[in-house]
């Protein structure tokens, strides 16, 4: 069972910087309510600051833009041995999440720097982001009438780095998902070392950012080379590209971890459902 732990326990949790050597607390960039609507009143942390895993939880998939779960909620449900970990900013989201200990949401933003920023909340709310929308026509004219902003709202930011860190070391990072609206290269940037943990990796890649997102500073959409030249960087190879849009405008790249399938068969297995969620 996960463990509940009360506003002055959470506090307490500033220790982890300590006994996990981990970054800032999670008590001190989340606020203890948000966490506890993104997971239905529950803290899924331990007192030493990783996350609450369940008894008999061997493995993990992170979901970054989880949204509403579209990509990864069937195979968590599927398998009991599987924890979900959701990040997703809107509260509109996570708030139609199941209510379930196997659902670990994170209400907060990903980015190359922590903090709280300006999140754009757009028409059609999955493709907001923390990029003002591009007022121009786009490659894609259907798609500029959903990415229209009708709500700005401050939220906090995190690191990958904070979020896998804080899975203990015996659970397999079995998948990791990105589909953040623009700074998919930064977020997996931001996870540093720890994105070598991640067996298979499946990134949003927007290809043709013409009236799509406007940059700010060092957020803005990365080329398909960049994306895979940082990946192989980490040890990744690329395998294929997924859910091509019309015209190529966005698509999703796959790669898998050669460095950790060398070591371990186990990570180029055809798994069912990572095949189904790499299609979505």
């Amino acid at each position: 069972m996960l463990l509940l732990l009360s506003t002055a326990a959470l506090a307490a949790c500033g220790s982890e910087r300590r006994s996990a050597a981990f970054g800032p607390a999670l008590a001190e960039m989340l606020s203890p309510d948000s966490l506890r609507q993104a997971n239905h009143g529950r803290i899924p942390l331990r007192p030493d600051g990783y996350f609450a895993i369940p008894a008999g939880v061997t493995r993990v998939w992170v979901d970054v833009g989880a949204h509403l779960l579209e990509t990864t909620l069937p195979a968590m449900q599927k398998n009991a041995d599987l924890v979900l970990i959701a990040v997703e900013p809107l509260s509109e989201a996570w708030k139609a999440w199941p209510d379930s200990e196997r659902i670990i949401g994170i209400p907060a933003a990903l980015d190359l720097e922590r903090g709280t920023r300006d999140f754009h909340v757009n028409r059609l709310n999955d493709t907001s982001s923390l990029l003002p929308s591009d007022p121009k026509v786009s490659v894609l004219p259907a798609t500029d009438f959903a990415d229209q902003t009708v709500e700005v709202r401050k939220v906090p930011v995190l690191t990958l780095r904070d979020v896998l860190e804080r899975i203990p070391p015996q659970v397999d990072i079995e998948f990791l998902k990105t589909d953040v609206q623009g700074v998919d290269l930064q977020v997996l940037k931001s996870a540093g070392d720890q994105l070598r943990r991640a067996w298979r990796v499946k990134t949003e890649v927007i290809v043709h950012n013409e009236g799509v997102y406007l940059p700010e500073g060092e957020d803005k959409p990365g080329s398909e080379d960049e994306f895979t030249d940082y990946m192989k960087s980490m040890g990744f190879e690329f395998v294929r590209d997924r859910n091509i849009a019309p015209q190529r405008m966005w698509l999703d790249k796959e790669y898998v971890n050669a460095d950790l399938a060398s070591r371990d068969p186990r990570v180029r297995r055809p798994d069912p459902d990572v095949e189904w969620s790499l299609g979505k």
